[in-house]
């Protein structure tokens, strides 16, 4: 099948990469490239931008070097996350050992669901909602700011989060309640405008 960048699968354009189809190639890098380097910046495994601008570029390379002998995906997006943080935390020797969680798994989701109904929203300008999202969302730890963004970011599923964090998906829901939670504790407003919110100041 000839690639069409409008109508072709993931699977389909992946494959056509994979066989050397340098539009293909370039597709997968505008679509992809933004999301990546903002998910690179948001690990904050470095604090060196140009770091993670390396990594990125040398992915790409590798990716267009060792083609042929690639597994095939029917999700780029999630396929290239995985791949970056591991070239991320490789480059860097990054510890995550010293920057975990305590993650409650006995939290429950009804919890949160009960809190998402709840309509909390103050009176104060857009502007100012969104300065305050982001100092708590810059004040969550690593993997909740991570777990966060691949969520209602980058619209991962959990299981997916899964993979790309090396957790087990009970913790994933966990990690995520407790971020959500921490959030709201910080800004007082419904989970329902931060998820409206969230992609205005974490691009």
């Amino acid at each position: 099948m000839a690639f069409n960048s409008l109508h072709n699968s993931d699977l389909e354009i992946w494959q056509s990469f994979k066989k050397g189809d340098k539009i293909a190639f370039a597709k997968i890098y505008q679509l992809h490239a933004k999301s990546l380097l903002n998910y690179g910046v948001t690990l904050r495994i470095s604090s060196n931008l140009s770091v993670v601008e390396d990594c990125l570029q040398d992915l790409f390379l590798e990716l267009w070097q060792s083609r042929e002998n690639l597994a095939d995906t029917d999700s780029i997006k999630f396929y290239l996350f995985r791949a970056l943080k591991n070239k991320l935390m490789r480059t860097v020797k990054y510890d995550f050992s010293k920057n975990t969680d305590e993650i409650d798994e006995t939290l429950g989701g009804d919890l949160f669901e009960a809190s998402i109904e709840r309509i909390l929203i103050e009176e104060e300008s857009q502007k100012e909602r969104l300065e305050r999202l982001k100092i708590a969302f810059d004040g969550l730890s690593q993997r909740q700011r991570e777990v966060i963004n691949l969520k209602y970011y980058h619209q991962f599923s959990n299981a997916q989060i899964a993979e790309i964090m090396e957790l087990n998906y009970a913790s994933v829901g966990n990690l995520i309640q407790k971020a959500l939670f921490s959030l709201r504790q910080s800004i007082h407003i419904s989970i329902h405008l931060f998820l409206l919110t969230f992609s205005s100041f974490i691009r």
